[in-house]
């Protein structure tokens, strides 16, 4: 299982966040027990005073019934509706609803003292009270009890809307938190996207160190940074010296080996000797071609440090001086080999030698892959901001299965293995993925042969 790594701004905040919301849970549950116990407060002062009204109307009638009108005027400040029983002397039944939940057995009423409970009536939960206070006179001699009993709907719709008002005041603080740790974060990442861009704009040439001013936490960072950075460029340069060093010295010695071959040659008249020499001669250029598409090949890799130094080229020029450079061998193997182009100039960044290398490698396969008498064309024309530079013929061409595979490196196709040495499309492929251009391998024209196209990006005038 892959775990995606989560950002760093997120993780930031997350934590910021994470101790404000158990806060504010706590601050929910503080509200809900304030909210509670003052309203519990409030509607119990309420009932003792409901309670000291029944028990006055009671006794100064007798125990009667309280009327519907003053039991009205009792609530007038409530809306939750009251019952009430009283009882006299040995639990004797006076006065109201005789079905009123009894005082727990666990709780003790004591003289003058409300006791305060909380029971179920009518399948509702209720709030009740009792008192107990002593009556002389009026028909009525001893302890007297009243219970009064108040359902829980305005109570609880209070207690409510306290949390309510409190959570909303809380998860708008919470809302404002937010914004503002968003915003400081974010503000505080701004110099690692600032480092970020900068890297990111550089070319895979550009090895110079960081000079960008970064806070404190950052700083080690870039430091390391930089010193990888400079020991990729000591290692860049010193491939590039032996890249130098080997050009040098092996294309020298094959150079002179391959003179003195074709020279011998001419002066030999042993059928013999002329052929071990002509071996010898065709031996030597196939090793210069090899070391040189291999030097080549060196040269365009990125990680190399290939095209070092790119400047302006024009790709109509380039191509219409290796076409050119072409001619006779075309003439030699009995082809025809033709420039065209399609705009005037097309001007492109890049390294002139590995761009030259590059199309001298589609020209050569192209003469040699081809039978006597095809047709070769170099095209250059500009499409949608894009110089493209295609090398057509009418040859064999590559099957399709093939197509990707003939641009890795020392991979032939069977029946062209007497020639070459499968270096030349994968030189093409990693030149052309240094200067940022694309490669399309596709059929001739009429579907044969093969089309090479390279896509450059133009510099606009």
């Amino acid at each position: 299982m892959i775990i995606q790594p989560t950002s760093l701004r997120r993780r930031l905040i997350s934590w910021l966040l994470m101790p404000l919301g158990v806060m504010a849970v706590a601050l929910v549950f503080e509200a809900f027990i304030n909210a509670r116990n003052s309203t519990e407060r409030i509607y119990d002062q309420i009932l003792v005073t409901l309670a000291l009204s029944i028990s006055e109307y009671v006794i100064g009638s007798e125990g009667d019934l309280v009327s519907e009108e003053a039991l009205a005027m009792m609530t007038s400040t409530t809306n939750e509706r009251i019952f009430y029983k009283v009882t006299g002397p040995g639990n004797a039944f006076i006065t109201g609803h005789s079905d009123i939940p009894e005082i727990p057995a666990k709780k003790k009423l004591e003289g003058g003292i409300p006791l305060f409970y909380d029971a179920a009536y009518q399948d509702q939960p209720v709030r009740a009270v009792g008192l107990s206070f002593l009556v002389e006179g009026r028909g009525i001699d001893g302890w007297m009890i009243i219970q009064v009993v108040q359902t829980r709907v305005e109570r609880n719709r209070l207690i409510f809307e306290a949390v309510l008002n409190a959570t909303v005041r809380i998860l708008l603080v919470i809302g404002l938190v937010a914004i503002f740790a968003w915003v400081g974060v974010t503000r505080g990442l701004a110099p690692l996207h600032t480092l970020q861009d900068a890297i990111r704009r550089r070319s895979y040439q550009d090895l110079r160190p960081i000079r960008h001013e970064m806070p404190k936490e950052v700083r080690d960072v870039v430091a390391a940074l930089n010193q990888l950075l400079e020991r990729l460029s000591i290692s860049v340069q010193s491939s590039q010296q032996f890249i130098a060093n080997a050009s040098h010295q092996l294309r020298t010695p094959l150079t002179a080996l391959q003179a003195q071959a074709e020279l011998t040659l001419r002066s030999v008249k042993d059928d013999e000797t002329k052929q071990a020499l002509t071996e010898l001669y065709e031996g030597t250029q196939k090793t210069s071609r090899l070391a040189n598409q291999l030097l080549t090949l060196a040269r365009s890799r990125p990680e190399s440090g290939g095209i070092p130094r790119p400047g302006t080229l024009d790709l109509v020029e380039i191509a219409e001086a290796i076409t050119r450079d072409h001619v006779r061998q075309a003439l030699d193997v009995k082809s025809d080999l033709g420039f065209e182009k399609h705009c005037d100039t097309a001007l492109i960044e890049g390294d002139p030698v590995l761009l030259r290398g590059a199309l001298n490698n589609l020209v050569n396969n192209a003469l040699h892959y081809c039978p006597k008498g095809s047709h070769i064309t170099v095209r250059v024309s500009e499409l949608e901001n894009r110089g493209v530079l295609e090398v057509e013929d009418d040859g064999p061409g590559i099957p399709d299965d093939m197509k990707e595979k003939v641009l890795e490196r020392f991979v032939r196709l069977d029946e062209r293995a007497g020639f070459g040495s499968g270096l030349g499309l994968a030189i093409v492929s990693e030149v052309a993925e240094g200067h940022g251009a694309t490669l399309t391998l596709a059929d001739g024209p009429d579907g044969r042969g093969l089309k090479v196209s390279l896509a450059f990006p133009v510099i606009s005038e």
